[in-house]
C-alpha cells in the first residue's frame, strides 16, 4: 500500500468535514481521506500532507466532477487500510469503484484517447495490440467494464454502418445554423477536405453556443443520438437533435462524433485488426455472421468456437494431435480434405474442380451417359451453374446431390 494517495478508515469522532457536501462526517462512520499536499509548508520542512475526508459517496462524486488527469481511486489497492475494513464496508468501497471504473469505460473521452492511440500507431499489430491491451486493462486495470459491443461498433464505422443520409455540406449546413457561423465561411474552411475539423473549429468560435470543458458525454448516449439522427430525414428534426447533441459536448467530442457520421475516424485500422484486439478468431467469425453484436457476446461466453462455419482445433487426448472440425468446408475449396469425403472417394473418384468452380453444381467435366431417345439430364442443363452458399444446411449431400 506504499504511496497510495488515499486512505479509509472509522471517523474517530464527529469532527471531521466532509470536503465535497460540506457536512460532518458522523462518529464511527466510513470515510475516505485523500492526501493533498501541506500548503502551510512553504518550506518543505516535511510537516506532512493534509488529509481531506470524504463521505465514501461523496468521494466517488468529486471523482466524476474533478479533472481527468486528477489522481482517482481505480482499485482497493489505491486505499490505505482497505483490508482493515469490516466485509460489509469492502463490499461498499468496491461497488463504488466497480460502478465508477464502469462510468469511465463507458465515457467518450476514453474512445477518443483510444482512438487517438490508434491514429499515432503506424503497424497493424501494433493496432492490434492497443485494442486488445485496452479491453484488458479498461479504468481500473482489472479488464474493460463499458460495453464492448458499442466499443466495437464505433471502432468500425465504416464496416457496420448506420446510414444518415447526410453530406458534408449538409453537416456544414446545420452546424451553421446551431453555431451562428456564417455558411459561406464554413464552406470555405470546408474545402480543407475534413468537414470534421471544419466544425471543431467553428464550434471552438462560437458566440452563441458554448462548448463544454470536460466530456460528460457517454458511449450510450452518443448511440441513442445517433440513431435518432439516423431515422429523420427532415432538416429541423436534424437540427433538434444535432442541437441536443452538441449542448453535451466538448469541441473534440463534437469532431469525433461528426467522424462517426461520416464513417471515418482517421484511424486507418481495418476490422481484421481491430476485431484481432477483441479475439483471434473474431474477425473470420464477423466475416461468416456479418452480425458484430452476435461476435462480441460469443467472445464474452466464451462460445466464439460454436458458430456454425467458424473452424475449430480440438486435441486428441491419445495422440495430443490437433485435428480440425468444420460446420462446412471452406470457402475457395472442394472439401474432398474431408473424412467423410475421404471415404468417398475410395468408393468412387469425385469430379475435380478449380477453385472458381467452389459452391457451383456444375461439374468442370461432363459425365458419360449412355445415348438414349429421349434427351439426357447433362444435354437439359447444359450451361447452367446452380450456386449453393456453404453455409446451407447438410452442404455436402446437398452439392453431391445436384451434381449425381
Amino acid at each position: 500500500m506504499a504511496g497510495c494517495d488515499f486512505i479509509v478508515n472509522y471517523a474517530k469522532s464527529a469532527r471531521s468535514l466532509c470536503r465535497h457536501c460540506y457536512e460532518y462526517i458522523d462518529k464511527k462512520a466510513l470515510r475516505i481521506g485523500k492526501y493533498v499536499k501541506n500548503f502551510y509548508d512553504e518550506d518543505n520542512e516535511g510537516w506532512g500532507d493534509l488529509t481531506y475526508w470524504h463521505h465514501p459517496t461523496c468521494m466517488f462524486k468529486a471523482f466524476d466532477e474533478g479533472k481527468p488527469r486528477d489522481k482517482k481511486i481505480k482499485s482497493p489497492d489505491d486505499v490505505y487500510w482497505f483490508n482493515q475494513l469490516k466485509q460489509e464496508d469492502k463490499k461498499t468501497i468496491l461497488k463504488l469503484i466497480s460502478d465508477a471504473n464502469v462510468k469511465a469505460d463507458n465515457s467518450f473521452r476514453q474512445f477518443r484517447c483510444l482512438c487517438a492511440k490508434l491514429s499515432d500507431e503506424d503497424t497493424s499489430a501494433g493496432k492490434t495490440a492497443i485494442v486488445s491491451d485496452f479491453l484488458k486493462t479498461g479504468n481500473g486495470g482489472t479488464g474493460f467494464k463499458g460495453d464492448v459491443y458499442l466499443l466495437m461498433k464505433f471502432l468500425l464505422p465504416g464496416v457496420v454502418k448506420t446510414v444518415y443520409n447526410l453530406t458534408d455540406k449538409d453537416l456544414v449546413k446545420l452546424f451553421s445554423q446551431i453555431f451562428g457561423t456564417n455558411l459561406k465561411a464554413m464552406e470555405e474552411d470546408l474545402e480543407q477536405g475534413d468537414v470534421s475539423e471544419t466544425v471543431r473549429v467553428c464550434f471552438d468560435k462560437s458566440k452563441t453556443v458554448t462548448p463544454l470543458k470536460k466530456s460528460v458525454l457517454t458511449l450510450q448516449e452518443t448511440e441513442d443520438l445517433l440513431t435518432s439522427l439516423s431515422r429523420v430525414a427532415k432538416e429541423n428534426e436534424r437540427y433538434k437533435i444535432l442541437t441536443k447533441l452538441v449542448a453535451r459536448c466538448t469541441s473534440n467530442d463534437l469532431m469525433m462524433v461528426v467522424r462517426l457520421i461520416t464513417h471515418d475516424l482517421g484511424i486507418n485500422a481495418k476490422a481484421k485488426y481491430i476485431l484481432g484486439g477483441l479475439h483471434p478468431d473474431a474477425y473470420k467469425a464477423f466475416q461468416v455472421s456479418q452480425n458484430l453484436k452476435d461476435v462480441v457476446e460469443r467472445v464474452q461466453s466464451n462460445t466464439l468456437h460454436c458458430m456454425p462455419g467458424l473452424k475449430e482445433e480440438k486435441t486428441d487426448k491419445k495422440t495430443g494431435h490437433h485435428h480440425s472440425k468444420s460446420d462446412g468446408p471452406k470457402q475457395g475449396t472442394s472439401g474432398s480434405s474431408d473424412s467423410v469425403d475421404a471415404a468417398v472417394s475410395k468408393k468412387k473418384t469425385l469430379v475435380k474442380r478449380t477453385r472458381e468452380d467452389e459452391g457451383q453444381t456444375t461439374p468442370t467435366k461432363k459425365f458419360k451417359t449412355e445415348p438414349s431417345a429421349s434427351p439426357s439430364p447433362s444435354k437439359i442443363f447444359k450451361g447452367c451453374k446452380i450456386f449453393l452458399p456453404v453455409g446451407t444446411d447438410k452442404f455436402k449431400e446437398l452439392k453431391q446431390n445436384i451434381i449425381d
